[in-house]
């Protein structure tokens, strides 16, 4: 775990397609700016394509609604194969300012860690290339960006 700032980075690897980084504190531009240096060194590491979630459900305090370093860190993810996903903010998002939920709008969001992970990793046995970039990877996530939205946690 990284702490500065009144914020609080820890990154946890669940499975070789799922990579999770859990914010905690505030969030702000400094935090921000970490969080995409973070998605960013991951995503230079990555020896294959997955599933980055990164999860607000701890931040207590947005300090910010400007999440340009983390638009660029999304996009840097995804030109490498790696897709970027927001996690534990779909309960808040009643009482968050409407400058903070629309921006964390542009981005496939998850109730919770576990819902992201049963969404995106395939169960033991299943064939693991509807997790991945390329045409069947896009249609997964195109899949599974859907199923979330009906189950109430997507965008």
């Amino acid at each position: 775990m990284v702490c500065f700032d009144g914020a609080q980075l820890c990154v946890e690897v669940r499975s070789p397609w799922l990579c999770v980084v859990r914010v905690a504190g505030v969030l702000d531009q400094v935090a921000l700016g970490r969080l995409a240096g973070l998605v960013a060194t991951h995503v230079a590491r990555a020896t294959r394509p997955g599933h980055l979630v990164v999860d607000l459900g701890e931040v207590r305090f947005f300090a910010t609604a400007d999440l340009t370093a983390l638009r660029h860190a999304r996009d840097g993810a995804t030109a490498a194969g790696i897709r970027l996903h927001l996690s534990g903010v779909s309960a808040r998002e009643a009482v968050l300012p409407t400058a903070i939920t629309a921006a964390l709008g542009e981005f496939a969001l998850f109730g919770t860690i576990e819902h992201a992970e049963r969404e995106l990793v395939p169960p033991p046995g299943e064939p693991d290339e509807r997790h991945f970039g390329g045409d069947e990877g896009g249609r997964a996530f195109a899949a599974a960006v859907v199923r979330t939205k009906r189950n109430g946690a997507g965008p």
